[in-house]
């Protein structure tokens, strides 16, 4: 199971997209590798539920990030961390642990 934390910014970025009207029922957020494995770049999107192989990550009572099996060992040890810039748009973004 990959271990990663999920920052307060980032749950409350997940539950306002999750509340969006064209959003899934009980929309979680999804990370899964982004298209070209060479570049380490990750897709975040909603989805009602995992899709088969993901990991499941309680990130709040009502928060779940399900982790697609090619993007959990970027985000081994990591914190999912979100941004909201002045006109409302979200920006996730993994934070390497301080040492």
């Amino acid at each position: 199971m990959t271990v990663f934390t999920v920052s307060d910014d980032a749950v409350l970025a997940i539950r306002r997209l999750s509340t969006l009207p064209d959003a899934p029922p009980g929309a979680g957020l999804r990370i899964s590798g982004g298209d070209d494995a060479r570049t380490h770049t990750l897709r975040l999107s909603l989805a009602a539920q995992p899709h088969p192989g993901d990991q499941v990550h309680e990130a709040d009572d009502h928060i779940q990030v399900y982790v697609a099996e090619e993007a959990a060992g970027l985000l081994e040890g990591k914190t999912l961390d979100a941004r909201t810039d002045d006109s409302g748009q979200v920006r996730f973004l993994l934070d390497a642990p301080q040492t």
